[in-house]
């Protein structure tokens, strides 16, 4: 992911990076210092909070994960510092506010984060697929070490760039760095994942090796590397990313042939110094099955031992059947046997807490959809027997601010502290504590157009459910003995059953489930949302009643007034085909429509031979009755906008003018009438050009009670 970002992830950075926390200019007359690195506190252990700051005397206030006000006093500074000692003892992720009281009222607020947190040892590291991504070959703190052992997480991703192994050619030295984190991993029990890249100059191409000789090189340096590190050294990964941004200029035409070339070479290396070593290759960024295609059809996965995904996507929800996509091609070229896919990166750009400058939606967000994604993106590939799933990042890094299980603000005297805790920090803690060495066991609570997430895990005699919903929802566990729910802070609730049932609802928020079960239901109640455009998403005509596809021709658009005409009484819905990409597919393959394109929560309209050619997702209704259809559009704005439609059975519902001098974001909610067969078609046209139409869109219907 320090290589590629979705376009939601570069659309809110860049919406996001003027409000930045922690910079210096905001807040410099504050600075915290920790007493326990990154604020975290084990269960027993007293909350202690320092900051210096000049004032008599400050007010603070601590909340929850979800805003709720926990408890508040108020402390006297004593020669420029303030020591502050909550009394809060649940585990749990907490924010501190404080203000203070200066003379002349000249102080700023300021907050930090710190939790409590349950310590975790693995009862087997080497086995224990979870992990997350390190930089400590391009300087993250080794700090993160103790931090990242203390919840379980028992390894690291990292690189031993070629370019610094073999600064002369043929001559092997390590940075003194290098061995300093590779000491540092030993010494706090991590197992390192070593990803050999990138390209060396004295090899084909500074990019990468592209010739017999150059892969040879690279098979040197890979022993290199082994043979300086040792049995440390038990898992490496060849290149990083390889359809993605990294690969010399000749491979791109032909990305499977290159990257199984070298492969091949690199694995024989290996396995010459090592046979031990496991051997991971792909090096992919999503999951691109053309891409793997053509390197299983060049023998490409007898040379590696597991498969390599960044699968990065905006909701988790999907990733399983990804996931098992791939899972069926390994056995289609493995002679139906498979092969252990791991994931060396998966993460979620999420904001941070405040618009300091304006001083308005305090803690607005708070990282808030890192901690929700990571537990139900980590259950989905574990329901698929994912061997490891590294997430990025250990820390915040670069330009990758918002992604860190730590904050990482640099050197500067300001901010929350030095890698002060991000939710998603705990909320990992919570998932290693409830699913270390427990095996997916079966899905439930199971029904036509559930949103609905139940997932059970087996530990010996243990069960533990993982459970949660895309869209509001209740559920009932039958049972006749009291059931411990973690909420997904950690914090944990004995719940009684009443009449043999304990009912629980369901949110985004994951929570766990342990105790004896002997059935699952979801409880039908309130309108019911029966589509998704997200959860439903998929690369089948018609599956799910989504069909991708286009219009084209005169009379489709409307006037400069944005009012409809009345749909497209002479244009004809035209199916999409599935595109092969670097990324792996998309809907387009309309000849002479370059732009004209959809994909899961985007869409980018067209033009040809002088008209309008608009992107269309349609919806055909499985059932008679009531609906609202409800969603929103989301264009970048830079150009001259866009205009976006919402039609039933051709007969307009809907329309909006966004983007460029309009809004960027429009959201609506209107009500309609189907019967079965009836069909709810969201359209996008252009304004006057093409430029920056990529519109990002999500819709639900729901049918009413």
């Amino acid at each position: 992911m320090r290589h590629f970002l979705s376009r939601l992830a570069v659309i809110a950075l860049l919406a996001w990076l003027p409000e930045q926390p922690g910079r210096a200019q905001d807040r410099a007359a504050a600075t915290w210092e920790s007493v326990k690195p990154g604020n975290v506190f084990e269960i027993n252990q007293p909350v202690e909070l320092r900051l210096k700051i000049q004032a008599e005397s400050v007010n603070w206030q601590v909340t929850d994960f979800w805003r709720k006000p926990i408890e508040s006093g108020r402390n006297a500074v004593a020669h420029g510092v303030v020591t502050i000692k909550p009394e809060t003892t649940d585990v749990g992720y907490y924010l501190i506010h404080v203000t203070p009281e200066a003379p002349a009222g000249g102080g700023r607020d300021t907050y930090t984060s710190f939790a409590i947190v349950r310590p975790h040892v693995s009862a087997d590291p080497l086995t224990s697929p979870f992990g997350a991504m390190t930089h400590f070959a391009q300087g993250m703190s080794l700090d993160v070490l103790p931090l990242l052992k203390k919840i379980g997480i028992c390894s690291n991703r990292d690189e031993h760039y070629w370019a610094n192994v073999e600064p002369t050619k043929g001559a092997y030295s390590f940075p003194e760095n290098d061995d300093a984190y590779m000491k540092a991993c030993r010494d706090n029990g991590i197992n390192p994942l070593i990803e050999l890249s990138f390209g060396n100059k004295y090899y084909d191409d500074p990019a990468g090796p592209s010739t017999p000789a150059g892969y040879e090189g690279y098979g040197n340096y890979a022993q290199a590397v082994l043979n300086h590190y040792g049995k440390q050294i038990r898992w490496l990964e060849v290149w990083n990313e390889y359809n993605g941004s990294w690969q010399p200029p000749i491979a791109r035409t032909d990305l499977s042939k290159y990257y199984a070339e070298m492969l091949k070479a690199a694995y024989a290396r290996i396995k010459a110094a090592r046979p031990d070593v496991q051997v991971l290759g792909g090096a992919a960024v999503l999951i691109p099955l053309p891409y793997f295609e053509g390197i299983f059809q060049r023998g490409g996965l007898d040379s590696m031992d597991a498969v390599v995904i960044h699968p990065y996507r905006g909701t988790p929800e999907g990733v399983d059947q990804e996931v098992a996509g791939l899972q069926d091609l390994i056995r289609k070229y493995n002679h139906g046997h498979d092969k252990p896919v791991w994931v060396t990166e998966t993460g979620r750009y999420s904001q941070d807490e405040s618009d300091w400058e304006k001083g308005r939606r305090m803690y607005e967000l708070g990282r808030a959809e890192g901690a929700r994604y990571l537990p139900r993106q980590y259950t989905l590939l574990l329901k698929q027997q994912v061997a490891k799933i590294y997430w990025y990042l250990a820390s915040d890094h670069l330009d990758f601010v918002g992604m860190g299980l730590l904050r990482n603000y640099g050197n500067e005297p300001s901010g929350m502290g030095r890698l002060a805790v991000a939710p998603s920090y705990v909320s990992y803690a919570n998932l290693i504590h409830q699913l270390d060495g427990a095996k997916y066991a079966g899905q439930e609570a199971n029904q036509a157009y559930s949103r609905v997430h139940v997932y059970r895990f087996e530990r010996g005699r243990d069960n533990i459910r993982v459970c949660w919903a895309t869209q509001p929802a209740r559920i009932e566990l039958k049972t006749e003995r009291p059931l411990t729910v973690s909420n997904l802070m950690g914090r944990e609730t004995t719940v009684a059953p009443t009449h043999g049932v304990v009912a629980l609802d369901l949110s985004e928020d994951t929570i766990y489930v342990r105790g004896p079960v002997t059935g699952v239901s979801e409880v039908n109640a309130g309108d019911r949302v029966i589509a998704s455009s997200t959860d439903d998403y998929s690369k089948t005509q018609g599956a799910n009643n989504w069909s991708y596809g286009y219009i084209a021709g005169p009379g489709i658009g409307t006037g400069e007034s944005g009012a409809p005409s009345n749909a497209y009484p002479d244009a004809k819905f035209q199916e999409f085909k599935q595109v092969e990409t670097m990324w792996g597919y998309e809907w387009g393959g309309v000849p002479g429509c370059q732009f004209l394109k959809m994909g899961q929560g985007i869409m980018h309209p067209g033009q040809t031979g002088g008209h309008d050619v608009a992107p269309v997702l349609r919806w055909r209704s499985p059932v008679d009755g009531a609906i609202t259809i409800s969603g929103f559009w989301d264009n970048e704005g830079n150009g001259k906008g866009v205009q976006a439609n919402v039609t039933v059975n051709g007969k307009s519902v809907y329309c909006r003018k966004l983007g460029g001098p309009d809004a960027k974001r429009v959201d609506f909610d209107v009500p309609a009438t189907v019967a079965k067969g009836s069909l709810v078609d969201f359209y996008l046209l252009p304004k006057a050009d093409l430029s920056y139409d990529a519109t990002v869109y999500d819709f639900v219907i729901k049918l009413k009670k």
